[in-house]
């Protein structure tokens, strides 16, 4: 499979990051490398697209960051999602299922495809 188109995913990068971190604290690289494998290489995304990504989250508050020493004893810079962010997510996943529901209807595919029930609404 061809990776996805950079104006397919344009929106979409930060509910990724979000949703990656929603299981815990990550940095850059294992960032990159777990978004890889969740997409099995559809996503082909690196270090140099979602770091200025995470720099916008960490300004939005929907993220933070802090410096520990790794097992190498080299710096890393570990991001964890922030209440704000957990919000953030549930809104975009929130979107993100309306605009699956429509373009599944506009383009004619089986409702068995998409998802049945719809999250309630979020305001951040």
């Amino acid at each position: 499979m061809r990776p996805l188109r950079k104006q397919t995913l344009d929106g979409n990068v930060e509910t990724l990051l979000l949703a990656i971190l929603e299981a815990g604290p990550s940095y850059g690289y294992a960032i990159v490398k777990e978004l890889n494998q969740r997409s099995e290489g559809i996503l082909a995304l690196g270090e140099g697209t979602i770091y200025p990504v995470l720099y916008r989250l960490e300004e939005k508050k929907l993220i933070s960051a802090r410096w520990r020493l790794a097992e190498n004893g080299r710096q890393r810079k570990y991001y964890r999602l922030t209440a704000k962010g957990r919000k953030a997510l549930a809104a975009n996943l929130n979107q993100w299922q309306m605009l699956a529901e429509v373009m599944g209807k506009v383009l004619g595919c089986s409702e068995k495809l998409l998802p049945q029930t719809r999250p309630e609404a979020t305001t951040i």
